[in-house]
This record gives C-alpha cells, structure tokens and sequence, in this order.
C-alpha cells in the first residue's frame, strides 16, 4: 500500500477555501467575491454550496410576507398598466 504524497499547496489552499466559504454562508461575502476568490464559475460556486448545504439566498418567511404586501398594494396598479398597454388584464 503506497502513501499518498501531500501537495503542500493544497494543504495550505484548504483553509482558505473553508473561510470563504464560512464568509459567505454567513453573508460576510457576496457570492461573486467567493466564488472570484476560489477562483469558480458561477454554476461551479452554486454547485459546491449546494454540496456543502449552504444557502445561495437568505430569503425569510418575513421576506415572503413584506413581498406579498408590496404586491397587494402595487396589484391596482398593475392592473391599470395592463389593460392601458392593450393586455387582458392579470387573473
């Protein structure tokens, strides 16, 4: 059985990868800075958040609430602007 040899690189790399992304699963960094810093694509960087079981986006209960109300209160106008531009209307 062969040992394996240890990239010293690699070793060093690992700290750095595991803050990054302690940073950004704690909203300390935006996903295009961490995903930059680890040198990732996009959908490279989302694929190993979802791996990890980190959040993309913090989207709360209290989020949805507030929207629903912003879209209750804006609903009249939406519905103006609709039919004024020759649409049906929104069901």
């Amino acid at each position: 059985m062969g040992t394996r040899r240890v990239d010293k690189k690699q070793l060093e790399e690992r700290p750095r990868k595991e803050a990054i992304l302690a940073l950004f699963a704690d909203r300390k960094m935006p996903a295009g800075r961490a995903s930059r810093e680890l040198g990732l694509t996009r959908i490279e960087f989302m694929e190993l958040c979802h791996k990890r079981d980190i959040p993309l986006y913090d989207y709360t209960l209290e989020d949805f609430e507030q929207d629903v109300k912003t879209i209750d209160k804006l609903w009249p106008e939406i519905e103006r602007n609709v039919r004024e531009s020759g649409g049906r209307g929104l069901k």
